[in-house]
């Protein structure tokens, strides 16, 4: 359980700075849970609570991180200049597992219990699942940083959910037009069996449908299988020339490791990976098979060779480290990690440009940004586009030549 108080907000920012940006009486907040709707004024709040699940331990651990570093690093910046309107955010963080079950039961107690006013997370599609329709029944403003599924963004069935990070589609249609117009002849679509995998295919297969061509082979395989030698056979059996990758860390790097074993790896092959490719997990577990594979990462998440890293992103790097190690920008995907940090700004945005914490008026206000400079991407958002990433923000970099979790562009 971790939890950034009031208190630690006091200290940073005084308490003469929240009585002067306080509310004016009288206006009745709307703070998303039905348990507080009615009863607080927001002259009265005292502060802003956003809760955040994510799978923070077991193998999805780095993904978990990736969120929890994020948030913590945007309130603690947020509070330090006088929180949100003057009122100091509390985030509270809750570890799932990549447990549906158990994410569930914790939106429920962030939602009843801890009277949460916005959500970010979880950090895995079918956790997201889960939980998605019980946010969206309780008005809880949501904000997705890093699961894909492009299914999980539907203004009319999830009319507060929103989302930061580049979605499965637009993955799928900028990964298949760059295969297709470098010249590749037999494209193999690699995935799992799980309701990201599954969504994954579909998307491919609709990429494809698009540019009036067919992938080659079609590679599925578990979640969690070691032996990965069926699925390098198969792509090496059907003499393909590039492989899109929409696997985890883990599985993407035994399914290298095959190729590798039947000496199939680049140069004989393109191996391109969706941004879960670029966990850290992939690069460990790979080994020397990881070398040449290329994974989507948003252009301002990249560094060009022997030039420095951005600024405003090296500015980011320092603060992750200082709080969190030397070593941890090498543990996470920055990109997603700073996926997260916009999350929070975000709703920032739209409690402040109406002033406001009433959920409708706050949804309102974050459909109305149609150019936020993230630390991640730019974002676009409307009344139907809850999606605020593109492929136009998307590059490609290479998975084993990057620094402090950044990649080396490509192109």
């Amino acid at each position: 359980m971790e939890d950034v108080s009031r208190r630690k907000f006091m200290k940073l920012s005084g308490a003469a700075t929240l009585a002067a940006l306080a509310f004016p009486a009288g206006i009745l907040a709307g703070c998303g849970s039905p348990q507080t709707q009615s009863s607080n004024k927001e002259s009265d709040k005292k502060e802003f609570v956003i809760g955040v699940i994510g799978a923070m331990t077991g193998a999805s651990a780095q993904l978990g991180n990736n969120a929890k570093y994020g948030t913590t690093i945007a309130v603690e910046e947020i509070n330090a200049k006088g929180g949100i309107n003057g009122v100091p955010i509390r985030l509270v963080i809750r570890d799932d597992e990549a447990d549906p079950t158990k994410s569930l039961s914790l939106a429920r107690e962030l939602v009843t219990k801890e009277k949460i006013d916005a959500f970010i997370g979880p950090t895995n599609t079918t956790c997201a699942k889960a939980i998605q329709p019980y946010l969206n029944q309780n008005k809880i403003i949501h904000l997705n940083g890093g699961c894909t599924g492009a299914a999980l963004i539907n203004e009319k069935e999830f009319p507060y959910s929103f989302r930061t990070h580049i979605n499965d589609r637009d993955q799928a249609i900028f990964m298949v037009k760059r295969a297709v117009n470098k010249g590749r002849q037999k494209i193999a679509m690699v995935h799992d069996t799980s309701a990201l995998g599954s969504g994954a295919k579909a998307d491919m297969e609709a990429a494809f449908k698009q540019m009036g061509k067919q992938p080659a082979v079609d590679c599925s395989y578990n979640v969690g299988d070691v032996d990965m030698l069926p699925v390098a056979r198969k792509i090496k059996d059907a003499q393909c020339d590039s492989a899109l990758f929409f696997t985890l860390g883990v599985d993407g790097a035994q399914i290298s490791k095959a190729l590798e074993k039947l000496d199939y790896l680049p140069p004989k092959i393109e191996l391109h990976g969706y941004t879960s490719v670029g966990q850290p997990a992939y690069r460990d577990l790979a080994g020397s098979a990881a070398n040449g594979t290329l994974v989507n990462t948003p252009t301002k998440c990249t560094y060009k060779e022997n030039e420095p890293l951005p600024a405003r992103q090296a500015a980011l790097v320092k603060a992750f480290e200082d709080k969190f190690g030397a070593k941890v920008t090498n543990e996470i995907i920055f990109a997603t990690a700073v996926s997260f940090y916009d999350c929070a700004y975000i709703i920032k945005e739209g409690v402040e440009k109406n002033k406001s914490y009433e959920a409708d008026k706050i949804k309102g206000a974050i459909e109305s940004i149609t150019n936020y400079d993230g630390a991640n991407s730019n974002y676009k958002f409307g009344p139907d586009k809850h999606d605020g990433n593109d492929p136009s923000q998307l590059s490609v970099g290479l998975v084993t030549k990057y620094t402090k979790g950044m990649f080396q562009l490509v192109e």
